[in-house]
């Protein structure tokens, strides 16, 4: 069961699609992704990325913008910004924000574009700033821009302890992103399968392709409800449980895309990557799927779990 917009968060999204409908990278040159800086700053500068701390509006929000922003073929920051930058003990601005729970030990998703550094410790938070001409650049395949802490070029500036929020907040934003990804890919690959012949029929003809495409619709569907109410709700175990059910189905839903495509499902030429790619990524923060289940089952039970 789907639930309807409200006529403010309808009007919200219609003015949001009419920015990005401005934004096109289909003649980009094959790349393993295309980070829009127009994009970023047309969207900041509108004020959708501080919406959730406006007034009558909220998270969910927040959470709506974040899943459609996400669906674009261009890679922007949003969740961090949106759903994060609100609780910071100071206000960041419009600055893009990394978000990190390594310590420094892996590459940080957005470091290289960011000008704030959000670290997540087991009893505080601690935030930096990046001077991002000082952070080394990490190559990658999975559709962000990646780099590693230097020597120099981050200066930590805060610190506070709400480690809670700042965890939930950031499984929110993991399954907003997911959503929107898995809803873009979704949509590329339904129109791959009825335009591609196979013994003379269309791929989207078959029955078994029917049956895991509607998997596949099933699963983002869901992604992006469990993303909307653990906005809603706030809720540790929300958002926990929204997280890990989409790191959980990663695997097999771009398993499936990328089959339905065949080699070209893997090639720079063919968009796709644009989003399955960044699905892998996500599928990985916070430690997996296994680690957003047991933070539900501690937050649902306490010590009993």
């Amino acid at each position: 069961m789907n639930f309807e917009l409200s006529e403010d968060q309808n009007s919200v999204l219609t003015a949001l699609d009419s920015i990005m409908s401005k934004f096109d990278a289909s003649g980009a040159e094959p790349h393993p992704y295309v980070y829009s800086r127009e994009l970023d700053e047309a969207l900041r500068e509108s004020g959708f990325f501080s919406i959730a701390g406006e007034e009558g509006f909220s998270p969910l929000d927040g959470a709506m913008v974040i899943e459609r922003v996400s669906r674009a073929p261009q890679v922007v920051e949003s969740a961090a910004s949106i759903l994060i930058a609100p609780f910071l003990p100071f206000d960041p601005g419009t600055a893009p924000i990394a978000m990190d729970a390594s310590s420094g030990r892996e590459p940080i998703r957005f470091l290289p574009i960011a000008r704030f550094l959000v670290t997540l410790h087991n009893d505080h938070v601690s935030v930096a700033a990046v001077d991002p001409a000082k952070v080394a650049y990490a190559e990658s395949l999975l559709a962000y821009p990646y780099g590693r802490r230097g020597s120099s070029g981050i200066d930590e500036v805060a610190t506070f302890g709400d480690v809670d929020l700042v965890r939930r907040r950031w499984q929110t934003g993991i399954a907003a992103e997911a959503a929107g990804c898995m809803a873009a890919a979704l949509e590329l690959v339904l129109d791959h399968v009825k335009t591609r012949f196979a013994f003379g029929r269309p791929l989207g003809s078959f029955q078994a392709i029917q049956h895991r495409l509607a998997m596949a619709a099933e699963t983002a569907e869901a992604v992006k409800w469990l993303a909307y109410k653990a906005a809603w709700s706030d809720s540790s175990a929300d958002a926990a449980l929204a997280a890990g059910f989409a790191q959980s189905r990663t695997a097999q839903f771009t398993y499936d895309l990328h089959q339905f495509c065949g080699a070209m499902g893997l090639t720079l030429e063919f968009p796709l990557h644009l989003w399955t790619y960044r699905l892998r990524a996500l599928a990985g923060e916070l430690g997996g799927a296994s680690a957003q289940a047991r933070r539900a089952a501690t937050s649902i039970w306490g010590e009993a779990a």
